[in-house]
């Protein structure tokens, strides 16, 4: 998705919330999240079933039992994600800010390592595999990382991208990606801006360092876990008719959020856009993205490698590359027969 924006409103009183939350705070914390809601959320047919979330909480049992402001964030996420994937409350310790655990940030990780990407190989047949979990920020060091990549496979006879593991990110890294395996410009993806009423567009890179792949077969592989930008990637592709998808069906997020400090110990993440696919002119939100082929996480990679071979050993006339197929192909035939 596109780079999450940061902005800072001061909602609530700044006397700060001690170890012990008082009902009046929770109060002004679910008074506070019902404005932003209103003023920012993207579906707005839906903010009123949202608020009436909200007050069901505001006047549970399993609220008023609470007692600490870290326990209300977690039972306002519950409720909030029941609407939409993308909502979240957290809590900060002011009292403690250099001894709490800090949850490391998604892209401050991806940069850290590799830029989300984990394996990257050449499988026997000359099928190119990439696995990444994340999909980072666009920027010069990414970008030689991603051309990396894309070179040690660049001449590879298919394609498979593991994303079953892939939660996500910046949805600039995906239309990077994507630019390699087409050779014209090419639509992916539109994002709805509620705030701007306004439309961006996403198209692949008119030019590129390395070399497309526009006619080589490729294989997205999916999980329940696969969200986001991830998903975004899978379901451009997907009726672009450019990739066949393998797996599970995704988790369903296909909004861009927005972090808001509601004050110096809470702060909430409002979905603020919505992607608009120019093929469906719809997106994946609650649904998730439908694979071509449904399959168990742990079955998807097998049958894409198998399916990556025979279209190879249909196309190559090469004796050694057919051998390598035919061996491989045994392998997983024998495997199939074990289970």
């Amino acid at each position: 998705m596109k780079k999450y924006l940061a902005v800072v409103f001061l909602l609530i009183s700044s006397h700060g919330f001690s170890a012990t939350f008082s009902a009046e705070q929770k109060k002004s914390l679910i008074d506070a999240l019902e404005l932003e809601i209103s003023n920012r959320y993207i579906l707005q047919d839906n903010i009123p079933s949202i608020r009436e979330s909200l007050q069901k909480v505001a006047h549970s049992e399993a609220l008023k039992k609470i007692k600490t402001p870290k326990q209300t964030a977690d039972l306002l996420t519950k409720a909030l994600e029941k609407h939409d994937k993308h909502f979240g409350v957290r809590w900060y310790d002011p009292n403690i800010p250099n001894k709490q655990p800090k949850r490391e940030d998604w892209f401050s990780k991806l940069a850290r390592k590799n830029s989300g990407f984990t394996r990257v190989e050449v499988l026997e047949g000359n099928i190119g595999y990439i696995d990444f979990w994340g999909f980072d920020h666009v920027n010069e060091v990414s970008k030689k990382r991603l051309e990396a990549v894309m070179t040690l496979i660049e001449d590879t006879d298919a394609i498979i991208f593991d994303l079953r593991n892939n939660g996500g990110g910046d949805g600039n890294m995906g239309r990077l990606i994507s630019s390699y395996l087409f050779e014209t410009p090419t639509h992916l993806n539109s994002i709805y801006w509620r705030a701007t009423d306004s439309t961006t567009e996403f198209w692949t890179l008119e030019t590129l360092n390395g070399k497309r792949k526009a006619k080589v077969p490729v294989f997205v592989l999916t999980s329940k876990d696969t969200f986001s930008a991830a998903e975004a990637f899978t379901y451009y592709l997907k009726h672009l008719k450019r990739a066949t998808i393998i797996g599970e069906v995704t988790k369903g997020g296909a909004h861009p959020i927005q972090f808001l400090s509601l004050d110096k110990e809470f702060k909430v993440s409002i979905p603020i856009a919505r992607a608009v696919n120019p093929i469906t002119k719809s997106n994946w939100e609650a649904t998730g993205v439908l694979p071509d082929i449904i399959a168990s996480k742990e079955e998807a990679f097998d049958i894409a490698y198998q399916k990556s071979l025979h279209i190879i050993q249909n196309t190559t006339n090469n004796p050694q590359q057919l051998k390598e197929v035919s061996e491989q192909l045994e392998v997983l035939t024998n495997k199939e027969r074990r289970n």
